[in-house]
């Protein structure tokens, strides 16, 4: 289960509100800035449907590009490319494998689909905190294809975060130890603060996910840099029970996938 901008942004509400007179976190982007985000992602799923039950498990590695092409007072323009994909699916007893650096097989619906996302560019207008305040050329992403795979989808929309990027003040009043909840009618999230240096802070979180095709618990950690916001590390475990749909067919499924990003200032 992916790790929305949304609750990295939940990790604001509780400390923000205890803190005063404190500056979040900038980055200054500047024009030609790059930065690069690598998410290897390792997913297994049961579907299940009557009497029928399919094993897929998958391995991916995706790495993408943020390169900032345009700056100014409020913000920065940033173009979204992803730079290489590969994947490994294994279902039925049988292998497929897709690496971006080789041709796509024509006859595969799966290569063709992971070729499309390749291709595809997204430019996004955000603030100096990394806030999204408007997006462009925004590649759709097919629900399907990326369940199966396994890929995390990167979620553009006004009010988001960049994936990378955390609204995390700095604030020596908040020690190691230190716990908050945030809860809706169909999540709850706790979460911690795990470790604090001068440059970073881990904060964990533990949520609960009711409603929806899926349920789902995860575990997480996020590793901050308290000075730029980038988060410089992700991790988190989940398992989802529900329902997917596959070729339009309905099946109950049984997901377990862990997931590690890293991320750099090129």
């Amino acid at each position: 289960m992916k790790i929305t901008p949304t609750r990295v942004k939940h990790i604001l509400l509780i400390i923000l509100s205890v803190i005063g007179g404190v500056v979040c976190a900038q980055v200054r982007f500047k024009k030609g800035d790059e930065f690069q985000r690598r998410v290897l992602t390792k997913s297994n799923c049961v579907l299940q449907r009557g009497s029928q039950t399919l094993h897929v498990s998958s391995y991916s590695i995706v790495t993408k590009t943020y390169k900032v092409t345009d700056v100014s007072e409020k913000g920065a323009s940033i173009t979204i490319t992803t730079d290489k994909i590969i994947d490994t699916i294994n279902a039925m007893d049988q292998n497929l494998v897709y690496n971006s650096d080789k041709p796509a097989d024509p006859n595969s619906a799966i290569h063709l689909g992971l070729q499309k996302m390749l291709n595809a560019r997204s430019t996004v207008m955000v603030n100096n905190k990394g806030e999204i305040l408007s997006v462009r050329n925004t590649a759709a992403a097919n629900d399907t294809l990326l369940s199966f795979t396994g890929i995390q989808p990167e979620y553009l929309s006004p009010g988001a975060t960049l994936q990378f990027m955390a609204d995390f003040p700095v604030n020596p009043a908040v020690k190691k130890g230190y716990s908050w909840t945030d809860a809706t009618p169909s999540k709850e999230t706790n979460y911690s603060i795990y470790a604090i240096t001068g440059h970073t802070t881990t904060v964990t979180h533990k949520t609960s996910i009711l409603g929806g095709n899926m349920n789902s618990r995860i575990n997480g950690s996020l590793l901050i840099d308290n000075f730029t916001g980038l988060i410089l590390k992700r991790y988190a475990q989940s398992v989802s029970t529900g329902y997917e749909m596959v070729n339009g067919i309905v099946y109950t499924a049984t997901r377990r996938t862990a997931t590690t990003e890293v991320s750099v200032k090129k």
